[in-house]
């Protein structure tokens, strides 16, 4: 749901006021069915995983309720519906759209995701790929502001598994994901939580530098949600947290900060530029 937002609020951005709705809704149609399509292929690829730990050995496949053969048809085929609807708004909508596909699947699940922590960050950039194939939907290009939607996203998507993995910290270790938590502790989870999100605040002062006029929404909104979850990240950093709601807390704070960065770049959109 959260990827189908910013892919819905990278249209918006890039189009304003100037809203296609038939458009709006192919996008809605193809993000829903290429998202889902991809999500459950993974969950096929992770099924052994997902049966090893107490948070995901419920899902459909571990449980038994659906087969990994059963899974695979209906996800493949809801990702090429996904991928073939893509195609209707535009050929460089659907390229992205297919690039996010192979990222997430053969990049981050397939090659890298249970041998280095370096997973999470590349993978982050198929999690990107909604917002920036929201922007180019419209657009019908890919420029500074498009690649800066991207960015944030994949830059989000460390610090917010990093958090996940944290607070099932026994999990991840039981099911041999090699992730910060899991290799190097809380303080580094802490630190490099805290890189990615000034990394994040660094696009967002670009794209405030470069854009006329001046995006002071997204510029305002962005350092005082910066502040904030730096107070987080930075004191694990210096004192990691021995109570596990502490890591919850930050984790849950991240899904709202990734929305109202998007929704303040938009009234930006709307109302200044």
């Amino acid at each position: 749901i959260l990827l189908m937002y910013v892919g819905v609020f990278g249209y918006l951005i890039a189009a304003g006021s100037r809203i296609d709705l038939i458009k709006l809704i192919l996008l809605i149609i193809s993000q829903f069915l290429a998202i889902g399509g991809t999500t459950g292929l993974n969950m096929v690829l992770d099924a052994d995983l997902d049966a090893i730990m107490m948070r995901t050995r419920n899902r459909v496949i571990p449980s038994n309720i659906i087969s990994r053969e059963r899974a695979s048809v209906i996800s493949g085929t809801a990702l090429l519906i996904g991928l073939l609807v893509s195609y209707m708004i535009s050929p460089l909508y659907m390229f992205v759209a297919l690039l996010g596909t192979i990222i997430d699947l053969l990049v981050y699940t397939l090659i890298m995701k249970r041998k280095t922590w370096l997973s999470v960050v590349f993978g982050g950039f198929a999690g990107g790929a909604p917002a920036l194939g929201g922007y180019v939907a419209h657009s019908g290009s890919i420029d500074l502001v498009g690649v800066s939607l991207m960015l944030i996203v994949a830059l989000w998507s460390s610090p917010h598994i990093w958090y996940i993995s944290a607070y099932y910290l026994d999990d991840y270790k039981k099911a041999n994901i090699p992730t910060i938590p899991v290799l190097y502790g809380l303080r580094a989870t802490g630190l490099a939580s805290t890189i990615m999100i000034l990394l994040i605040y660094v696009i967002i002062a670009i794209l405030f530098v470069s854009l006329t006029p001046r995006p002071w929404i997204l510029l305002i909104t962005s350092t005082l949600m910066t502040i904030a979850i730096l107070n987080y990240t930075l004191r694990h950093y210096m004192r990691p947290p021995m109570d596990r709601g502490e890591l919850r807390k930050t984790f849950k704070f991240l899904s709202p900060y990734l929305a109202i960065i998007f929704l303040a770049f938009y009234l930006d959109k709307v109302f200044l530029i």
